[in-house]
């Protein structure tokens, strides 16, 4: 943990002069992306761009903005409440918030939440929630029209999924969608990522995959009906499923 707490201890150096602060002794299992957070808010700064343009770039593999017009932005309505799951430095938050009534943000990381109340002051009505289980009983039930979460499940395993549809079928008002993307391990290109991003035999790879026909039964399980499941040759699937 030495060396753990040095290194976070060099990117709260970094990224003090953006008012926010790494948890000192970050966690590379739960909060893996931190540090590619703060090197884009550093960058930022120094750059004068968008962290979440600088992002974008480096996480150039993630087809986000086709995902944003194709699968999150459709079901987001100007009377929307939206719960973000994960929203990480706001690459998709930015292009939601100014589309919709209110937007809640939960993340695992207290980087993320300092970070995205400074980020999204004045663009929005917003707020942001650390959580530290896949369970958000701060949000009352039936209080979400939309649920959104890109970049998150294909980190999750499959108890921790079921236990945040759940908690989205709780929150969400009858008719409301949730909608994400997931690593489908048919995918042509999977296992190859996977074997990519794995660190040895003794360690798992980060990214999690899995069978669509899994992901749909999950969300069934949860309550939910399956309203559209798009796969393709690429690693990502996105499901939109809908409560009745």
């Amino acid at each position: 943990m030495g060396i753990l707490k040095r290194l976070a201890d060099a990117a709260n150096v970094l990224v003090r002069p953006l008012g926010v602060r790494l948890v000192p002794t970050l966690d590379p299992d739960k909060r893996p992306w931190d540090r590619h957070f703060a090197q884009w808010l550093v960058e930022a700064r120094r750059s004068g761009k968008d962290p979440n343009d600088i992002g974008d770039v480096s996480w150039a593999d993630d087809p986000l903005r086709v995902a944003i017009q194709e699968h999150y932005l459709p079901h987001v309505r100007s009377d929307s409440v939206v719960l973000e799951l994960g929203p990480g430095s706001g690459r998709l938050t930015r292009h939601v918030i100014g589309r919709c009534r209110e937007m809640i943000l939960v993340d695992y990381s207290r980087l993320v939440c300092d970070w995205l109340r400074e980020y999204l002051r004045g663009k929005g009505v917003f707020r942001v929630h650390q959580i530290d289980r896949p369970f958000v009983p701060m949000v009352p039930d039936g209080s979400v029209d939309v649920v959104l979460a890109n970049g998150v499940f294909e980190h999750v395993d499959m108890d921790e999924m079921l236990c945040f549809l759940e908690e989205f079928h709780r929150v969400l008002r009858p008719g409301g969608v949730v909608a994400f993307n997931f690593d489908n391990v048919m995918a042509a290109e999977s296992i190859p990522w996977q074997r990519r991003w794995r660190e040895g035999p003794s360690k798992r790879c980060i990214f999690r995959f899995y069978h669509p026909d899994a992901v749909s039964r999950l969300g069934e399980a949860a309550g939910f009906e399956t309203l559209r499941l798009t796969t393709s040759s690429s690693r990502f699937a996105y499901i939109e499923i809908g409560k009745k």
